[in-house]
């Protein structure tokens, strides 16, 4: 595994799955790898600072959100992405929860119990997903943690509460 310290300091030929990527500066940009092994991969996992994300590549665009999804902590980058009433969203293959991949709020169909002949509605939860911002320069990606101090269900995997074995 290769540490990352900082963006001037990084090895030209290092892969994102090979190494951890860690920033001697909160909340900057961290290489995370070449832009083409996103583009071929599409849903790749990562370690930024310590803190486990996937960058998805969909419809010609780059994502970041937490990796452990936030209703029971199943691998996001092992589901498949839908379109729910027009927006991309990346389905948890534990639970199949529906989480948005432009702003992490988590969607799902509700159904009204005195009246089973309505068709089902999209509604929404909040956001419910900590997403991080993703940046391409040249070709190479970078992604930089979110810095938001609002507490989301996803940061729960992040916690003291929960023991990482690794």
């Amino acid at each position: 595994m290769v540490i990352l310290s900082n963006m001037t300091d990084l090895p030209p030929e290092t892969t994102n799955s090979e190494s951890e990527a860690v920033s001697s500066q909160p909340n900057s940009p961290v290489f995370v790898g070449n832009k083409h092994e996103f583009v071929e991969k599409q849903k790749v996992k990562c370690n930024v600072n310590g803190r486990d994300i996937v960058v998805f590549y969909h419809n010609q665009r780059f994502y970041a959100m937490d990796q452990h999804c936030y209703h029971a902590g199943g691998p996001l980058d092992k589901g498949d992405i839908e379109d729910i009433g027009g927006r991309w969203c990346i389905i948890c293959p534990y639970h199949k929860q529906k989480i948005t991949l432009e702003t992490g709020e988590g969607l799902h169909y509700s159904i009204d119990p005195y009246n089973l002949k309505k068709p089902p509605e999209l509604c929404s939860k909040g956001v419910v997903q900590r997403v991080h911002h993703v940046q391409v320069i040249g070709n190479k990606l970078y992604v930089t943690l979110s810095d938001s101090k609002e507490y989301l269900p996803s940061d729960y995997f992040y916690s003291k509460r929960v023991v990482k074995s690794n």
